[in-house]
């Protein structure tokens, strides 16, 4: 029997014809001669088929720089918010702890003996000898008192610093100078103002040099000290910018406040050298002072101890940026479910194109390796496109002026790798599945059917 009256070799002919003209351009017949494609050839080929559909290609990509983006936006986001609350708890000051003395509790005293308790100088230079694990050790008293400049008057609250509360509270001097050690040694009638407390004493024209009234009695204003922001903790009835800081020992000189003795330390104030030794500074400090008041270390009403870190613990932070990935991620997978179905329904539509390919010689990994390229092109365009918009979505929020209310979010690298760690294993999903259920085509069915 000839070739030409073959009805299979008939039938084959225009099928192969049509694969050369245009279906499979991009695999070469394998057989006596053959090569399989270049990887530019394949890419190629999948440049050209993803723009025959452009439209269908571009909503799907819309998904993945959507996602993208999501996961960029969100977790620096969520980062910046755990900054500005960990920024705002410790505006009041850096590692803080502070010691309050008490009353002796219930549970170790009858109700007739809960004796009042107090701290003195000689308890906090006791401390300051001892403790091991904080690197300042301060005392602070403060009371409520009218001032005066010029013809206005207002109550104010008063703080006994001693120079070292600006580096314990990280705080910094706007203009003129803080207390200082002579002013401590010779009681001198200075003192420095919060920002909101000069707004309301001196008003928008006064400042250093100032001569104000404490308690009817003369006092010169030395420094002006920088704006704090808002605090999310405050270890008083006023919070820092609405303080005026006089020297410890001028205080004291105001003479004895509620029946106490003069030298009486309102409070003890500690900056702990390291965060996650805190609970460890606080046994310290409750030893020592236990031993110096005859009252129980374990009596938290006697010594009272409290720390803007026990607040901001309670804080779910780490469950807050959990959930923030957990909405990107879902996002970004939502896209890749569209890259999926749009490559599964470019199978179905590909059947006839697919078997021509096996038929004249493709192997089945090459068409394993055109979908995966198809995939991968989607997913790393919408991928970088995606991480341009989120940081443009951070850039704008940071550039916003109210940053004490809008978190700033930050940037990290490791957001960048999350983000392409999430996009390559959503492109790795969506294209399995299409790549392999391309391979299984059956070549004798497509051309029966062809």
């Amino acid at each position: 029997m000839t070739r030409d009256s073959d009805p299979c070799a008939r039938s084959a002919r225009p099928t192969a014809r049509s694969a050369g003209s245009g279906a499979a351009r991009g695999f070469a017949v394998r057989g006596e001669g053959a090569r399989a494609p270049s990887f530019s050839e394949a890419a190629r080929e999948a440049l050209r088929t993803l723009r025959a559909s452009w439209l269908r290609t571009v909503l799907t990509l819309f998904g993945i720089v959507w996602g993208t983006a999501s996961v960029v936006f969100l977790l620096s986001w969520g980062l910046g918010v755990r900054v500005m609350l960990e920024a705002a708890y410790e505006r009041v000051g850096h590692n803080l702890v502070q010691v309050f003395p008490g009353q002796i509790g219930s549970d170790f005293s009858p109700a007739s003996d809960r004796r009042l308790l107090w701290l003195t100088l000689d308890d906090v230079d006791a401390l300051r000898r001892r403790v091991r694990l904080s690197r300042l050790v301060l005392p602070e008293s403060q009371t409520f008192r009218e001032v005066g400049y010029r013809q206005k008057t207002t109550s104010l609250n008063i703080r006994g610093v001693v120079p070292d509360n600006l580096a314990l509270r990280g705080m910094s001097i706007a203009s003129g100078r803080g207390i200082t050690r002579d002013d401590l040694n010779h009681r001198r009638r200075v003192a420095v103002l919060g920002t909101k407390a000069r707004e309301r004493l001196l008003g928008p024209h006064g400042g250093v040099g100032s001569m104000i009234r404490i308690a009817g009695q003369p006092f010169e204003v030395v420094g002006l000290l920088g704006r704090v922001g808002t605090q999310l903790w405050q270890d008083g009835p006023s919070q820092l910018d609405e303080q005026v800081w006089i020297p410890f020992s001028t205080l004291v000189g105001f003479g004895k406040r509620q029946g106490r003795d003069a030298e009486v330390v309102d409070s003890v104030m500690l900056s702990v050298k390291d965060r996650k030794q805190r609970k460890a500074a606080e046994r310290e400090v409750r030893a020592i002072l236990a031993e110096r008041l005859r009252v129980r270390a374990d009596d938290e009403e006697a010594i009272r101890v409290m720390s803007p870190l026990d607040a901001l613990e309670k804080v779910p932070l780490d469950q807050m940026g959990g959930l923030l990935f957990t909405l990107g991620a879902t996002t970004l997978v939502i896209g890749g479910v569209g890259i999926l179905t749009m490559m599964l329904d470019s199978v179905q539509q590909r059947r006839n194109e697919i078997g021509v390919r096996l038929a004249v010689g493709a192997r089945r990994r090459d068409i394993v390796g055109q979908f995966f390229l198809e995939t991968f092109f989607i997913t790393g365009l919408g991928g970088l496109l995606g991480i341009a918009l989120g940081l443009a979505g951070c850039a704008v929020l940071a550039s916003l002026p109210a940053a004490d209310l809008i978190p700033t979010p930050i940037v990290r690298w490791e957001t960048i790798a999350i983000a392409l760690g999430v996009m390559t294993g959503v492109g790795l999903a969506s294209g399995i599945v299409p790549a392999r259920r391309a391979a299984r085509i059956d070549p004798a069915l497509t051309l029966r059917a062809e």
